[in-house]
């Protein structure tokens, strides 16, 4: 049997989807915007192009495959006339016309996705599964004589889990490809319910369930106005900028890891364009490293490194000196909330302009998304994180402090 897919009823961002070259593709979406329709349409059509070798669709739970997975998987066979057979206690759907083998596999039992060789493997709502379900799916797609080998995640960013991790893919480890859909685009869906979800559903929420945006919505994020959209963004002119102006250094002082960002300074804006994250380093390695690509910077320390000696004998901030970096800190740290404002502050979109952009800065765009509240301090659990926004936040800070104004006390 032919079997071929037209492409012309796809939305935007499921055609761009579907016609991702990438090992991993990824569609995230806000509710009802087609993400399981496709991902399942892409299943069905790895089936027949791995005939007689079986493909794997993974759900969180088994309760949730029958209210989605299946149905949907159906419905596209029935409309098609496919011929098919379901065997519930096996959990397998077999497509008679071409030897179709498609398995379900649940997520809350990680470990039930052990056994046999498979050509590919899809996974619905993988921010609300653990890390093992894709270890363990991705470690499955190895059948020897599968023609097409990949892995596709479908889903809405209920939280900033391993899936946003591989998502962004800041190691370089993965060969992936994203696409993001929004519920508003999906002509299919009535408009009350579009409007409902707006009328309904937080900022923050609407971001997520909505716009199919990258969201924490566990915790309160620490630095609630960066929005990846708005704020990530290439400057043509970089080249110029680093070559005629002057070059910014925020600096956290800690072994491991001890991080640094560049930026520069246009007007009352600011453009983040490298970072530097070194693990089992001191304040010699940071600086030399720096000094070879931008001597004569201004640095903008972490202001406990003028008495800290993490290196030596001397200081942070005298090693700095010695490398004839310009040294701008304050004889202490600023309060960590008054950081936090300064930065939330300047990215804040006023008049539709932002007066922050960054690239080429995988490390703190991840910091900016995940960074969240714990009991009034930032959460520092995750070891990997807040560094480079600290970083960041001294500079920033010294730059554009909110300065706090003092009530004029009336008396009678």
């Amino acid at each position: 049997m032919k079997f071929t897919i037209s492409t012309e009823g796809f939305i935007g961002y499921q055609k761009k989807f579907w016609d991702l070259p990438n090992y991993i593709k990824i569609l995230v979406g806000g509710y009802g915007s087609g993400k399981t329709y496709i991902g399942a349409l892409r299943l069905i059509y790895l089936s027949y192009l791995n005939h007689g070798i079986p493909v794997m669709y993974i759900s969180p739970s088994y309760k949730m495959a029958k209210r989605t997975i299946i149905p949907t998987l159906k419905g596209i066979m029935n409309r098609s006339g496919m011929t098919y057979t379901h065997n519930k206690t096996e959990n397998e759907i077999k497509i008679l016309n071409w030897d179709g083998k498609i398995w379900i596999g649940s997520g809350d039992d990680p470990q039930g996705l052990l056994g046999q060789e498979l050509a590919a493997v899809g996974i619905d709502e993988p921010f609300i599964q653990s890390k093992e379900v894709f270890d363990i799916a991705i470690s499955r797609i190895r059948h020897p004589e599968a023609p097409q080998r990949e892995m596709f995640l479908t889903g809405t960013p209920e939280s900033l889990n391993w899936g946003y991790d591989i998502a962004i893919n800041n190691e370089d480890q993965y060969d992936v490809g994203v696409v993001f859909g929004s519920t508003l685009e999906n002509p299919h869906l009535p408009a009350q319910y579009k409007e409902s979800l707006l009328e309904t559903y937080s900022q923050e929420m609407i971001d997520a369930y909505v716009y199919g945006k990258f969201v924490n919505l566990q915790k309160g994020r620490v630095y609630k106005n960066f929005d990846r959209s708005i704020h990530v963004k290439e400057r043509d002119d970089l080249k110029k900028l680093i070559k005629y102006d002057d070059i910014h250094i925020g600096m956290d002082f800690n072994v491991n890891p001890m991080c640094a960002c560049a930026f520069v300074k246009i007007g009352e804006t600011i453009h983040v364009f490298k970072e530097w994250y070194l693990n089992n380093a001191n304040t010699y390695d940071m600086s030399e490293i720096i000094r070879k690509e931008f001597p004569k910077s201004f640095v903008y320390p972490d202001a406990t490194g003028a008495s800290r000696k993490t290196s030596s004998a001397k200081s942070d901030h005298q090693i700095l000196r010695d490398s004839f970096f310009k040294i701008k800190a304050k004889r202490r740290n600023p309060p960590v909330r008054d950081r936090v404002n300064a930065v939330n502050n300047l990215l804040l979109i006023r008049d539709g302009k932002s007066r922050f952009s960054v690239e080429n800065c995988p490390k703190l765009v991840s910091d900016l998304e995940r960074v969240v509240w714990k009991s009034g301090d930032i959460d520092k659990s995750d070891s990997a994180l807040t560094h480079t926004s600290d970083a960041l936040g001294y500079g920033i800070h010294f730059l554009f402090p909110i300065v706090a104004r003092k009530a004029s006390v009336i008396r009678w």
